[in-house]
């Protein structure tokens, strides 16, 4: 029953979010400096929520953020979600989203819910 209603929502309410994938290159194996090459954006359908910062310090402890998402997206894009460089999600880009070069998600059913941030310069 309450996949019922999610997949309605998900109809009524899912946006374009643009998935930028990357090819990593080493350019000095002793410094360990990396060189990302951006593929072509594709596009997945998601439902993009703010998320207030009292509440970002509460689901991702330790993570000072400028600006928080919530976007929930069908199962089959994990592994595109994964591979990512880089979103972009409502004309902002999102590259700091990765806790020690791993995504954060939940799975809920048939639906991938994760949180993408832009990290607060100090």
């Amino acid at each position: 029953m309450a996949k019922y209603y999610l997949d309605e929502i998900f109809k009524e309410k899912a946006e374009c979010v643009k998935i930028y994938c990357g090819v990593e290159t080493v350019q000095d194996k002793f410094e360990k400096n990396v060189e990302v090459t951006l593929l072509n954006p594709q596009s997945i359908k998601a439902i993009i929520t703010d998320v207030s910062p009292a509440s970002s310090v509460w689901k991702m402890p330790g993570i000072i953020s400028e600006k928080t998402k919530q976007i929930i997206f069908k199962k089959k894009y994990l592994n595109l979600i994964k591979a990512s460089q880089k979103i972009k999600c409502k004309g902002d880009f999102y590259y700091g989203y990765r806790i020690n070069g791993r995504l954060n998600y939940v799975e809920e059913e048939d639906y991938i819910r994760c949180y993408i941030y832009i990290k607060k310069e100090s």
